[in-house]
């Protein structure tokens, strides 16, 4: 999409969710095979609920939270004993940034432990503290071809619509599972991510998956009994499956706390030595374009989760007009 293409078709979005609703159907249907469902039928799943709130208004709280800047004072603000990785740096884009722009800003950074990506997206990491520099200079390359553009035109997720482009320079948090990458050779990793799908202040499960940038492996488990959930889904099952972190009731404790505003947030973590770390709030995971493959358990999600975002309205309403 040329540059005035976007700028217009940006103008025009903010100001309709129809027409958000209409940019973001043509992926939903060749995923789905079929339209988005109203949340009141019956054969509804979790997919349609993601899929009509990505095409919704956000509040300026709620982009805060998909900032991966201001993520982090969010998440202190809710929880204020979680760790976080460290903030080195933050270089604000704008239309005449350049990838030299973008060297000039990361070059003191080179060689450290530390890990440089776009504030406003997912998808591109550069691992600075990495040995090849011809790697470490295509991560540049590729943090900054993700980072120099509107994110919100790559699934048309709303919350990303105003978020300002910004690289963040942040501590390398280390793995204690380092695994190879597809070209077999041993490298960076970051630790395995803890996903708790929670919807004000209730967890609902955990989502691990290790080895994102590399050989991905996903299981889901109970909360708070952690037990392995049954389904098969997109990744293949960690082979043996993950004993029980260290700090689990510390993240369920964590991932209750930084979910309380929310109707429903992904909170994802890690389990470290010296604690939970927060890694970042997902409100939309996947666009819908990676659906749970188990359609009864994506159904009893959504169930689960508007019945408890229903029950937080009642129980507002009550506090507001007590009887």
């Amino acid at each position: 999409m040329k540059k005035w293409d976007e700028k217009l078709l940006f103008f025009l979005l903010l100001r309709s969710i129809f027409l958000n609703r209409l940019s973001a159907l043509p992926k939903f249907f060749k995923r789905h095979k079929r339209l988005p469902l109203n949340l009141s039928s019956s054969r509804a799943t979790f997919e349609d609920y993601i899929f009509d709130r990505m095409t919704h208004s956000w509040s300026s709280f709620h982009e805060s939270c998909v900032d991966k800047e201001s993520a982090k004072k969010a998440a202190a603000a809710l929880s204020p004993a979680i760790r976080a990785p460290r903030t080195a740096g933050v270089l604000t884009l704008t239309d005449k940034s350049t990838l030299e722009d973008v060297g000039r800003f990361l070059y003191p950074y080179i060689g450290k432990n530390l890990v440089a990506k776009p504030t406003h997206a997912s998808g591109a990491i550069a691992f600075l503290g990495e040995r090849d520099m011809k790697k470490v200079v295509q991560q540049i390359f590729e943090v900054f071809q993700v980072a120099s553009r509107n994110y919100f035109f790559h699934e048309y997720e709303r919350q990303y619509l105003r978020l300002p482009r910004k690289i963040i320079v942040e501590e390398c948090l280390p793995s204690f599972e380092p695994v190879k990458n597809v070209q077999n050779e041993w490298g960076y990793h970051p630790p395995p991510d803890f996903r708790f799908y929670a919807a004000r202040g209730k967890v609902l499960f955990c989502q691990f998956d290790r080895g994102r940038f590399a050989d991905h492996r996903q299981a889901l488990f109970t909360v708070p009994d952690y037990q392995p959930i049954p389904i098969a889904d997109l990744y293949l099952l960690p082979d043996p499956l993950p004993k029980k972190p260290a700090h689990w009731d510390e993240m369920i404790r964590t991932a209750s706390e930084l979910s309380a505003p929310f109707d429903f947030v992904r909170v994802d973590l890690y389990d470290l030595q010296d604690g939970v770390y927060f890694s970042e709030f997902t409100f939309t995971p996947n666009a819908t374009l990676l659906p749970f493959r188990d359609k009864v358990f994506s159904r009893k999600l959504l169930e689960d989760v508007l019945k408890i975002s229903s029950q937080s309205v009642i129980s507002h309403a009550g506090q507001r007009n007590p009887s």
